[in-house]
């Protein structure tokens, strides 16, 4: 595994790989990996012949000071586990390198309405952020492929706009949500949840789990409504969001196909989202 620091070697390495006709496959990460980081590495091992994992914990997304300075940094271990995952090189800039003229945000309101609502609306300028850290990243790395998890499924939507609006020549790939056994999606928040925390945030996909396993049983009101009545009775649980929409474009839909039900909660002090496809 090559490990890059700088955009110099990094370019190096990359032009060599693209020289032997080489498809790269990229994976953007902030650190404090998981099985769910891992599980991207391993479909884009499948699919591209060579794999970059970038970690760079992005100060532009953070629309909350208290939230960039407690997200945890784990890059020994983070190398450990890509390592064993095979990933052949690992991207890891400083701030300067990323952003040599300052932190400056472009607005991601260019890409659609999408930007817009549920994350966009409750945590403003997060959005902008990742449109530009994400064309930053693709316009330093130039992959063929590019892969992203399911539980950030509005970035998802995102990086699809993004790459369809400046025409990069690059597939987008979505990997299934990866969860504890005891349904909790995986993230890097999770480790800072209390036990008390911890123990409650199941709900959050047992709420889900009513919806889609009576989705064409009820009427979609209905099931949010007891799915909102379950998590109300846990304290430490507060709802931002709870809605079933378009999965192509967030709108609200009376349709029963190709839809998606997205949730944000905070678990005491963590902020926890989450999804499920339906039916």
């Amino acid at each position: 595994m090559i490990l890059c620091k700088t955009i110099s070697d990094l370019t190096r390495v990359l032009n060599a790989k693209k020289a032997s006709n080489q498809t790269i496959g990229f994976v953007p990460t902030m650190g404090a990996l998981h099985a769910g980081h891992l599980s991207l590495v391993k479909q884009a091992k499948l699919k591209s012949d060579c794999v970059v994992c970038s970690i760079f914990v992005n100060p532009t997304q953070f629309n909350q000071e208290s939230d960039l300075k407690n997200y945890p940094i784990t890059i020994e271990n983070d190398l450990k586990l890509l390592a064993e995952s095979n990933c052949d090189v690992v991207f890891v800039p400083t701030i300067s390198e990323v952003y040599p003229d300052g932190l400056k945000k472009s607005q991601a309101a260019v890409l659609g309405s999408i930007t817009m609502m549920f994350e966009g609306a409750y945590r403003p300028g997060h959005f902008d952020g990742v449109h530009t850290i994400l064309k930053r990243l693709f316009d330093i790395v130039k992959p063929n492929l590019v892969y992203f998890g399911q539980k950030d499924f509005q970035q998802c939507l995102l990086v699809k706009k993004l790459i369809a609006y400046y025409s990069l020549s690059i597939e987008f790939f979505m990997g299934e949500i990866v969860r504890e056994s005891d349904g909790l999606a995986m993230s890097s928040r999770n480790v800072r949840l209390t036990a008390e925390e911890r123990k409650v945030a199941t709900e959050i996909f047992k709420a889900l789990s009513i919806i889609k396993q009576n989705w064409h049983k009820n009427t979609a009101a209905n099931l949010i409504a007891i799915a909102r009545k379950q998590l109300e009775m846990h304290p430490l649980i507060k709802i931002e969001y709870l809605n079933c929409v378009d999965s192509d474009n967030l709108l609200e839909t009376v349709d029963k196909e190709n839809v998606v039900c997205l949730i944000a909660v905070n678990c005491g002090a963590i902020r926890l989202i989450d999804n499920v496809l339906l039916p």
